[in-house]
């Protein structure tokens, strides 16, 4: 019977990683492509992330030293033996407990209808726009959000654009 249980439970979770609740709230993705979204922080496109390095690290909590590179649009945080891609061992989080998604000033950050609350500054959220610094928590488990600009290779340009080199 158990073994039942825990079936049925993993089957919930992947449910619940199908429908993360920030696809109604304008997410693009393989199916829909049409949902509406703000043109300033729509995690709409892979380009809005490539020109930066963001980095969710955990510093404080059972995971701590824990950190995850966002590689695509959104991921999401969830309890160790849940479907997320971050997994925090943390027994007040839920499986699948929030998402970040990259936007164009930084990584907006949803409450996945989690049991114990997502918070920024203490206060409880249902979303929040995050900058480099920002720190937010789940539980016991609390995270600083890194927002690096990648360097450009290109060595007649510096870092904020300019061509450098002697003039002839």
């Amino acid at each position: 019977m158990p073994e039942k249980s825990q079936e049925l439970q993993g089957e919930l979770v992947e449910e619940q990683a199908e429908e993360w609740r920030p696809q109604a709230s304008g997410w693009l993705n393989s199916t829909n492509d049409s949902a509406p979204q703000s043109p300033k922080n729509s995690p709409a496109s892979h380009l809005a992330g490539l020109d930066r390095t963001i980095t969710i690290c955990v510093t404080k909590g059972r995971s701590v030293h824990t950190a995850h590179r966002l590689t695509k649009p959104r991921a999401s945080i969830g309890n160790v033996g849940g479907g997320a891609d971050m997994r925090i061992d943390d027994p007040e989080v839920s499986p699948m407990h929030c998402a970040v998604a990259i936007t164009v000033d930084g990584v907006r950050l949803y409450d996945l209808d989690s049991a114990n609350g997502t918070y920024v500054d203490e206060e409880r959220i249902n979303k929040a726009d995050l900058e480099s610094f920002s720190t937010f928590r789940i539980g016991s488990t609390e995270f600083v959000v890194s927002i690096v600009p990648n360097r450009n290779l290109d060595p007649g340009v510096d870092e904020f654009g300019h061509f450098v080199g002697a003039a002839t």
